[in-house]
């Protein structure tokens, strides 16, 4: 699953700067919160490098880093007398998530005047979540890798503050679930083999178009 979401990227990064390679370029920076499902709230920041299309589409390749350390009770893994593990041992543990996905991603604008306007973006990608998880009750500790294909969708609105630069705001939904290969339970950490990512945000940034 990994290798297919980073060759689709891979292809569709291609693609676009193929058709485009002779089109102005575009800089994006933005920085705003995101709400996932199974992390605690935090702040996403990111940054997207695209080619216009016309002067209202414009498609590039875009990353973001999640990072958020907390505090949680979870069900962990115990060893039983058999030898089995179960999962009912509620304990406090430690997470410290990075999410870092990678897009490709597709701006529509509707202007609405001369310096402003909306706008709607979707992307799809694939998102990489590195997860370091310790027990201090056991003394137990371990990082983990997931990974997972997903999409975002979200509008707002821009306003073009000079001649090649425009700051908007966006409110977006992300539908994302990452997952890891099962094998044996780590004894004293979270029974956890998908991690579910949706949920919404905001963010604000600026576009600097290139040439």
């Amino acid at each position: 699953m990994k290798r297919i979401g980073i060759a689709l990227i891979g292809i569709c990064l291609l693609l676009s700067s193929t058709a485009f390679s002779q089109s102005r370029g575009i800089f994006t920076i933005n920085a705003g919160q995101m709400n996932p499902k199974d992390t605690k709230s935090g702040m996403i920041v990111g940054a997207v490098m695209s080619r216009a299309v016309d002067d209202a589409v414009d498609i590039g390749l875009g990353i973001d880093i999640f990072h958020k350390a907390y505090s949680d009770e979870s069900k962990v893994a115990e060893e039983t007398a058999t030898g089995l593990t179960t999962s009912q041992t509620a304990t406090l543990v430690d997470y410290t998530r990075t999410v870092i996905p990678i897009n490709v991603a597709l701006n529509v604008k509707i202007p609405m005047g001369r310096y402003f306007g909306y706008f709607i973006r979707g992307s799809m990608g694939y998102s990489f979540l590195i997860s370091k998880e310790k027990n201090y009750e056991l003394e137990t500790s371990e990082t983990r890798k997931y990974g997972g294909l997903g999409w975002r969708g979200g509008g707002g609105m821009y306003y073009q503050v000079g001649r090649r630069s425009t700051l908007f705001g966006e409110a977006f939904f992300n539908s994302n679930e990452v997952s890891r290969d099962v094998g044996d339970k780590d004894i004293g950490l979270p029974v956890t083999e998908h991690v579910d990512l949706s949920g919404l945000g905001f963010r604000l940034g600026v576009s600097l178009v290139l040439r």
